[in-house]
């Protein structure tokens, strides 16, 4: 799974993407910040550039942001040393990682990010499997679903009837995060092979 980089749209964010990725072998995506919000959970982890809370402008928007975050692994760097408490402590509590403050150099920055994304990597696919783990049943109708076929022909293909196909891809979408069938689809097309099918 890839690491998604979370920043600012300026020309600070896209230079220290620009550093990360070539000096890092992961597969990375970037985008920014309130951009993503509901496939956080296909990223092994998330890396946060936390420049825009330095700037009092921004800085009660990115820590809305920051706060919306939903994931197991969030590393943030490039942030102030001297952020407040009431901005720390929050984040804290969620389990996000100071990593590197703005004042570490790229060789430390590079060492820091590479050790933990590799210390966490084994973990995060193991926590990921186990909390989204379905049944047989439900990886067979996810399998189907992403033929683009209707409930009623995944039910006849599988000997089911369409009521148990639809409790199926409720219980489905509850577990994966998801809202409708495309997003569903489009899950199924990331970790289908993750789940075993």
């Amino acid at each position: 799974m890839p690491i998604l980089f979370l920043s600012d749209s300026g020309l600070h964010g896209d230079l220290l993407y620009a550093l990360i990725s070539e000096s890092l072998p992961f597969n990375w995506e970037k985008s920014g910040f309130g951009k993503q919000k509901y496939c956080l959970k296909n990223y092994d982890a998330i890396v946060v550039d936390c420049f825009p809370l330095t700037a009092k402008s921004t800085a009660v928007a990115g820590l809305n942001h920051l706060k919306n975050i939903s994931h197991p692994r969030v590393l943030l760097i490039n942030f102030a040393r001297d952020l407040p408490a009431h901005i720390c402590k929050p984040l804290e509590e969620r389990k996000f990682v100071f990593l590197c403050d703005n004042r570490s150099g790229q060789k430390e920055l590079i060492s820091k990010l590479e050790n933990s994304i590799h210390n966490s990597h084994g973990a995060t696919l193991t926590d990921s499997r186990s909390s989204l783990l379905l049944t047989r049943r439900e990886q067979e109708i996810l399998a189907q679903l992403t033929t683009g076929e209707p409930n009623s022909i995944i039910a006849s293909r599988l000997h089911l009837s369409e009521h148990t196909v639809k409790n199926h891809m409720y219980n489905i979408f509850r577990k994966i995060g998801v809202k409708n069938r495309l997003q569903a689809s489009n899950w199924a097309k990331l970790h289908l092979s993750v789940e075993g099918i």
